[in-house]
């Protein structure tokens, strides 16, 4: 995991109040208040997520809106209201994926993209290093130059500290899918991250 970024735990703490369960129910009921609750107890670590995903605060929010739109809408297809906060990180990540689809075709197109303000580098500890940054910088570089699932992949794993089995089904994939994409954004990180730039700079 990188332990040099900044974030909130995605384990939270123990809710006081209503359960999920409870909530999920009243809100397939068109409950407005549970609703609401729902999203005031988990948009925060749902945010955090989309902005490491994204790279973008206004991308973030922006999932963020959407990502709750379509949880409400398909609560119906929740088996496990219990489960509900693993369900709505796949949602969310579902959104980052749109957004990078639609980045894609606008760099195609040559419109103006949204300018990242939240990269790797960015979300670092206060006390991190300047060296430190500057590694992250270079590594964030790298994935976003990588394929969308392939970025996905390694931040979950790396950045959120998911189990691969986890990393795989937020990525709805399988985890041998899971595996390679890691795989690949590590040789990646390798092959033209930090240490190869350190290496080029040395033979100059």
């Amino acid at each position: 995991m990188v332990s040099h970024i900044s974030w909130v735990p995605r384990e939270l703490a123990t809710q006081s109040g209503p359960t999920d369960h409870e909530l999920v129910q009243h809100a397939r009921d068109g409950s407005r208040q549970a609703q609401a609750l729902l999203y005031s107890r988990y948009a925060s670590p749902l945010a955090g997520l989309l902005v490491r995903l994204l790279g973008s605060r206004a991308d973030a929010e922006d999932a963020l809106h959407d990502t709750f739109l379509v949880a409400f809408e398909k609560l119906g297809a929740l088996r496990e209201p219990a489960a509900l906060y693993g369900w709505l990180q796949r949602v969310a990540v579902a959104q980052a994926h749109r957004r990078f689809r639609r980045a894609r075709l606008r760099r195609l197109l040559g419109l103006e993209q949204t300018a990242p303000d939240a990269g790797l580098a960015e979300l670092a500890a206060r006390d991190a290093s300047p060296e430190v940054r500057a590694e992250l910088a270079l590594i964030d570089e790298q994935l976003r130059r990588s394929a969308p699932g392939t970025r996905t992949a390694w931040i979950l794993r790396h950045v959120e500290g998911f189990e691969l089995a986890e990393v795989a089904r937020l990525c709805a994939c399988s985890l041998a899918t899971a595996k390679r994409r890691i795989t690949v954004a590590e040789h990646s990180i390798r092959l033209h991250g930090p240490a190869q730039r350190d290496g080029e700079s040395g033979d100059a």
